[in-house]
């Protein structure tokens, strides 16, 4: 957006047109700006404003004016402020740091980033290692901070998990900061004795993997051995939900999968069953294991956006009688509704790699975020060796930022640039380089689809728009 030059068109006339992008949907056309504005005008409406005639129609100046898609010398500074919230992670150090105290799992699913076999060694994270990582993170110059425990699987080495918190507490507490705790595990493990130590130190929240009913989630995620999880995991699922309902909030995710195209009701269906509010239709990363299976597991884009209309289409339905939502478009309603960002760092411009968060695996080592564990090349650092300001500066990470701020491409021209974003570490899975070649991007086709289905419910479809609004006033959703 440029304003250097608003003064000289302020004297000639009332407004300038800030920079806009449109799109035809039906008859009319949706228009958005950078700082997150949009509109949908009739075919005159948007004639007017494309030939700088808004003054003719004192209504839609108005309206335009408000939504800051035209500039006068009333709005302007509102525009400015409007685009630095929507932007406002560039202004903040990393909160969310991603702890891996131990790379062993004794699951092998088929699209897992990256484990090893619960019985390997030299894979776990030791004492020292876990006081300097959690030094390293309470030099980030943020009051408040998450911690959140990723693997392998992390209750495989359980009392590191329980030292780190400790220690991190008493640690941020003497430095006056705020430390939230979330841990994410497949649950074969849990047993009352980890359940009774996470509710006495108090987690922000534990996630879980569910990918539907047991046929579907045992094809998907199974034991080392060959035994699919699904008992083990709804056992404990239901003793969280109800026995300790108070000290957890629960939440569940899926990872779609070809063998998960064609059971959407029944995944819904699935967790309302088990007493959750809503589901995420995640779609696959083809990285680690996923990609190197991606020709039986894998799908085009066309065959997830069928399958993720039809089950949003049943998820709707539902809402008539249990409030249920889905989590990929309450994301994008935020975006669409709200100044702030939701900051969902997979969908950030730039994304969130050193900038919503960082990785730290077993050996201290410090990666651009989850999924750059896997590439040697988005190292940062070490936590006992490397200056914080080092991590920062390191090449690598302003190359990610640069690259993934979408200044280099096309999207520029795109009407749902603004609320988009490009992962440089899935580009260079599919692609083989962190460039996206835009036309072979698959996150680029399920995104802007995904936007386009949203905003057009919100905008035809009485119904959905009710739904809709009913997810993005919820305020416990995103917790």
């Amino acid at each position: 957006m440029e304003i250097t030059h608003l003064s000289s068109d302020f004297s000639d006339k009332q407004y300038t047109s800030n920079y806009f992008v449109s799109k035809k949907l039906e008859d009319c056309y949706l228009v958005t700006t950078d700082h997150g504005a949009w509109a949908v005008l009739s075919e005159q409406e948007h004639e007017l404003l494309r030939l700088e005639r808004v003054e003719e129609d004192p209504t839609l100046f108005s309206f335009l004016e408000q939504k800051g898609i035209i500039l006068t010398e009333r709005n302007v500074r509102d525009v400015v402020r409007s685009y630095a919230e929507r932007n406002h992670f560039l202004f903040r150090p990393p909160t969310l740091h991603i702890i891996t105290p131990t790379m062993r799992c004794n699951s092998a699913c088929v699209y897992c980033h990256s484990m090893v076999s619960e019985g390997s060694r030299g894979h776990d994270m030791d004492q020292e290692t876990a006081r300097s990582v959690v030094d390293f993170i309470l030099k980030t110059p943020s009051d408040s901070l998450v911690i959140e425990f990723q693997g392998g699987d992390c209750l495989m080495n359980f009392p590191m998990v329980e030292y780190i918190i400790d220690y991190a507490r008493e640690k941020s507490r003497k430095a006056g900061k705020k430390m939230n705790f979330r841990l994410v595990t497949n649950l074969t493990l849990m047993d009352e004795d980890i359940l009774r130590s996470l509710a006495k130190r108090r987690l922000m929240g534990i996630a879980t993997s569910l990918d539907g009913p047991r046929e579907l989630h045992n094809r998907n995620r199974k034991y080392i051995d060959g035994k699919g999880t699904y008992d083990d995991v709804v056992y404990w699922i239901g003793r969280m939900k109800n026995e300790w309902k108070h000290d957890f909030n629960l939440r569940a995710l899926t990872t779609i999968t070809r063998h998960s195209l064609g059971y959407g009701r029944e995944m819904v269906d699935e967790y309302i069953r088990l007493g959750f509010d809503g589901i995420f239709l995640r779609f696959m990363n083809n990285i680690g294991l996923a990609g190197k299976a991606w020709n039986s597991i894998g799908y085009t884009p066309e065959e997830y956006l069928k399958f993720w209309d039809e089950t949003l289409d049943y998820i709707i339905e539902t809402n008539a009688r249990t409030p249920f939502f889905e989590h990929l478009t309450v994301i994008f309603l935020k975006k669409l509704l709200q100044r702030w960002d939701p900051m969902f760092v997979d969908i950030q411009s730039p994304c969130g790699a050193a900038i919503g968060q960082l990785f730290y695996n077993y050996k201290g080592d410090i990666h651009t975020c989850d999924e750059g564990k896997l590439f040697k090349e988005l190292r940062l650092g070490n936590a006992k060796t490397t200056p914080y300001n080092r991590v920062f500066n390191n090449k690598t990470a302003t190359s990610m930022i640069d690259v993934s701020s979408k200044q280099g491409y096309l999207c520029d021209n795109c009407a749902w640039n603004p609320f988009c974003g490009i992962c440089p570490i899935y580009t260079h899975a599919a692609q083989g380089t962190i460039i996206s070649k835009l036309a072979m991007d698959d996150r680029c086709k399920i995104n802007n689809h995904v936007l386009e289905s949203i905003t057009r419910r919100l905008v035809f479809s009485e119904r959905d728009r009710k739904t809709f609004l009913s997810w993005y006033r919820n305020d416990n959703i995103m917790k």
